[in-house]
């Protein structure tokens, strides 16, 4: 329901999504994606939380984050991203 084309996926870049969304659409109740950094650590540490600062900001609006665990799931978003 947003997009945007841009020359790297970063955090800034879907901040600016994000809130684009937000103005048009309101708050969802979840956001739907694969296991990118800007969503999910891979590897945290015991000082980290495991949250990413996209995920703090979600976290605060009271977002939640799904993240694509099985292939099956996985191919739904990359398929919506061949087809855009």
């Amino acid at each position: 329901m947003e997009l945007r084309f841009v020359k790297s996926e970063s955090t800034f870049s879907y901040f600016g999504a994000l809130e684009s969304y937000l103005l048009k659409h309101g708050r969802p109740v979840a956001f739907y994606s694969d296991k990118h950094t800007v969503f999910h650590v891979a590897k945290p540490n015991e000082h980290m939380t495991g949250m990413t600062q996209f995920g703090r900001a979600l976290a605060e609006l009271n977002v939640e984050i799904l993240c694509a665990n099985s292939s099956q799931a996985k191919g739904r978003v990359e398929r919506a991203n061949r087809t855009l």
